[in-house]
């Protein structure tokens, strides 16, 4: 839950534009339909996802690509996503770039919470054909293991 002084949000309210908005829920399954965000931003918080299998273990890596392919899901075409994280950069360029995202950077080493840390951007494509031999990819990455 995000708890932010009212007053900040009277220029948003009065043009009716939604600066963010925070809730509760599931990240492998957020409860917002496909391409519904120009942006999505996830702050030292991917990471944790899948904890109770082991952090090194497949299935954690599932569940935190699980969490990546929602992010995926939820923007619109051409929308951006940064994820910052403490751990598993590689993992999540390796996931973008199976699910052919665009303009993937990942920044030079970030110091925070007294750990080494990482901020991964991409851009969702805004059309993608599916060309001779190319497979369609599930955004959602059901079944990884």
């Amino acid at each position: 839950m995000c708890n932010v002084d009212e007053n900040y949000f009277k220029p948003s309210i009065m043009t009716h534009v939604l600066l963010f908005y925070c809730m509760p829920g599931d990240p492998r399954t957020l409860p917002f339909s496909d391409s519904s965000f120009d942006v999505v931003v996830s702050a030292a918080f991917v990471h944790t996802v899948g904890k109770e299998f082991g952090p090194k273990s497949a299935a954690a890596a599932a569940e935190r690509m699980r969490v990546l392919g929602e992010v995926v899901r939820v923007l619109k075409p051409d929308g951006v996503a940064v994820v910052w994280d403490l751990m598993h950069a590689a993992e999540y360029v390796q996931r973008l770039n199976d699910l052919k995202m665009e303009d993937i950077r990942v920044s030079e080493r970030v110091t925070a919470f007294m750990a080494s840390s990482h901020i991964v951007s991409f851009r969702k494509p805004r059309q993608h054909f599916v060309g001779p031999g190319e497979v369609r990819l599930d955004w959602r990455f059901n079944n990884l293991c």
